[in-house]
C-alpha cells in the first residue's frame, strides 16, 4: 500500500513526506459544484445557473503521529508554501493526484510525543 506527498512530482521530488502513520478511516473525498446559483420561483420551479467547475477535495485526519512525522509534515508544508505550489498526493490505492494544501498546518500535541491534525487537499 502506497501513501505520500511529493513536491513537485513523485518522479522527481525536491521535497516529500511519506508518513509512517497512515491517516484515519474513513478517507473523505467529497465532490461538489460550489459555483452554482439556485433560485426557486413562487410556483416551485427550480432554476440553476452553472458558474464554475467541479471541486474535488481530500480530507485526511491523522491521529497520534510521532514528533518525527509531524516535523516532516511541517517541512513539506513549508516547501509547498501552503496553497502556493501544487504537488502530487499518492492515495491509499497508489493513484497520483495533483493537489494543493488548503488549510493551515495545525498538528496539536495530544499525548507526550504524539500529534493529531488534519489536511485538506484540493484537486487541480
Amino acid at each position: 500500500m502506497s501513501f505520500g506527498f511529493y513536491f513537485p512530482t513523485k518522479a522527481a521530488p525536491t521535497a516529500q513526506w511519506v508518513p509512517a502513520t497512515l491517516p484515519d478511516h474513513p478517507a473523505v473525498e467529497p465532490v461538489d459544484f460550489p459555483e452554482q446559483i439556485t433560485s426557486v420561483t413562487s410556483g416551485g420551479t427550480l432554476y440553476v445557473q452553472e458558474k464554475g467547475n467541479k471541486l474535488e477535495t481530500f480530507s485526511l485526519s491523522f491521529s497520534r503521529v510521532s514528533q518525527t512525522d509531524r516535523d516532516s509534515a511541517l517541512a513539506f508544508f513549508e516547501a509547498v508554501k501552503k496553497s502556493f505550489n501544487s504537488f502530487e498526493y499518492e492515495d491509499r490505492t497508489g493513484a497520483l493526484h495533483t493537489v494543493r494544501w488548503m488549510n493551515l498546518f495545525d498538528f496539536q500535541l495530544v499525548v507526550f510525543g504524539k500529534y493529531s491534525g488534519s489536511i485538506e487537499l484540493r484537486k487541480q
